[in-house]
């Protein structure tokens, strides 16, 4: 889910971040094939991935504070049957957002079209992103300042000196520190609610060899047909 109005208010961004009963959501929507997210998409399967983040859970007092600060009063989630869980999260966010009196609208609309006149289009919706093979190739394209898919209009020049200079850092526990300085300013100034982290589930039949785990991708990744043969 994401804000992506100008200027988007951080209190309301806030207020939903703090509204998510993350671990209702791994189990209840996607039957627990999914990890609790922070509100960055650097996920446990990411070497890069910051344990130490203190993880944000849900808190309706704090929810209730930012959203009388933010001055809003009714909202509108606009989302499709695009990936698995979209729908439900959202009408779990809208059940949420009752208990501190926010009217939050779920607009249901046709997934014909979807990523082209509502993703980066509209002020608020959902979304969501395969993942791709390093942290810094996944941040540069959602939250570099110039990039075109950064779909929550987030700038912060740390974060953009950080992907730069992270590429050219030799040291893995100076470039994990550098991430997780990264990691912890989009989790908390970004637009983005990214409460959860989705599994890839893989199915074979015992006669498929040579298929390897790809925490980041399904089937091993992109390449797995160079690699599998069947035993018969």
């Amino acid at each position: 889910m994401l804000d992506r109005s100008p200027g988007n208010n951080h209190d309301f961004v806030m207020a939903l971040k703090f509204l998510q009963n993350r671990p209702r959501l791994v189990g209840s929507v996607f039957k627990n094939h999914a990890v609790v997210g922070n509100d960055h998409p650097i996920g446990p399967s990411y070497a890069m991935h910051c344990e130490s983040l203190a993880q944000r859970a849900q808190d309706l007092d704090k929810a209730k504070f930012h959203f009388k600060k933010s001055g809003i009063t009714e909202a509108e989630i606009v989302t499709a049957d695009m990936g698995p869980g979209m729908i439900d999260m959202a009408l779990l966010t809208q059940a949420e957002a009752r208990k501190i009196g926010l009217d939050l609208k779920v607009k249901r609309v046709a997934s014909d079209g979807y990523w082209g006149t509502v993703w980066l289009n509209t002020p608020i919706c959902c979304a969501w992103w395969n993942m791709r093979p390093t942290a810094n190739m996944m941040l540069s394209l959602q939250f570099h300042s110039e990039a075109p898919w950064n779909d929550s209009r987030f700038k912060n020049a740390r974060v953009d000196q950080i992907l730069l200079e992270s590429r050219a850092e030799t040291d893995v526990d100076k470039r994990k520190e550098m991430f997780c300085e990264a990691e912890e300013l989009i989790s908390n100034l970004a637009g983005n609610i990214i409460p959860v982290h989705r599994n890839y589930v893989d199915a074979k039949m015992k006669i498929v060899k040579g298929m390897r785990r790809g925490p980041l991708s399904a089937f091993g990744g992109a390449e797995f047909p160079e690699y599998i043969w069947l035993d018969v």
